[in-house]
């Protein structure tokens, strides 16, 4: 088993990974199931709408589609190293995952703004940042009810388990989690998000539907009127 400490920080900056350690990633699926509004206030006092995702990012003891199982002590153990960073609004997410470690700032849709632990569940809360070029992106899938996923991405070991007769893999003491990207296929079901949005964009929802009706909008159309309503 891998031991030291892993310097969450300097993954995120950096993608460098300690040896001995692997870059593990697992996906959830990203699922609305209520809306509500939600207003902030910006650096200049402005008060502006903002898109939140609430739901099931993690499950401790369960082994998941890749074959792998996070103990309860791990898991815990890693959501309570991650909160000063969350708290520091620190922790950032990716649109679609990068091929190493490191955040990537182009590519950050979301904010990660909260994580606990109930019971062997990791609850999360994220935050869409819409004035990225991808938290756009993410915001209009998402708004078209198109099914997207949540996948940590974290810093650790794995060893060969047996789990209800099963052969897994088991993620070892001092896995370290360096964020969740938003991804596009899901790899473990029955978990839901909640959206919290404001009433101005539930209104322009309603809108958009209405000029919508009756047309097929594919994925790679809602990507493309974004970008191109961004970069015109």
């Amino acid at each position: 088993m891998t031991t030291g400490v892993v310097d969450r920080a300097l993954v995120a900056e950096t993608g460098a990974i300690p040896d001995g350690f692997k870059l593990i990633r697992d996906v959830m699926p990203l699922k609305i199931v209520d809306s509500k509004q939600v207003m902030k206030e910006s650096a200049g006092e402005e008060s502006i709408p903002v898109m939140r995702l609430t739901g099931v990012f993690q499950k401790a003891d369960e082994k998941n589609a890749n074959g792998r199982v996070y103990p309860l002590s791990v898991l815990t153990k890693a959501v309570e190293d991650l909160q000063e960073a969350i708290t520091e609004r620190r922790v950032m997410g990716e649109f679609d995952h990068p091929p190493d470690a490191k955040i990537h700032l182009e590519n950050v849709s979301h904010l990660i703004t909260r994580i606990w632990m109930e019971g062997k569940t990791c609850m999360g809360e994220l935050e869409v940042l819409e004035r990225m070029p991808k938290g756009a992106m993410l915001k209009a899938l998402i708004e078209s009810n198109v099914q997207v996923g949540i996948s940590s991405r974290g810093i650790g070991d794995m060893e060969m388990k047996e789990n209800d007769g099963e052969e897994c893999y088991e993620v070892q003491p001092g896995f370290t989690l360096v964020t969740w990207d938003s991804v596009a296929e899901p790899s473990v079901s029955g978990t839901q998000l909640m959206v919290l949005e404001s009433l101005a964009r539930k209104k322009m929802m309603k809108s958009r539907k209405k000029r919508l009706s009756g047309k097929q909008i594919t994925e790679r159309k809602i990507i493309t009127e974004v970008h191109n309503m961004l970069w015109s």
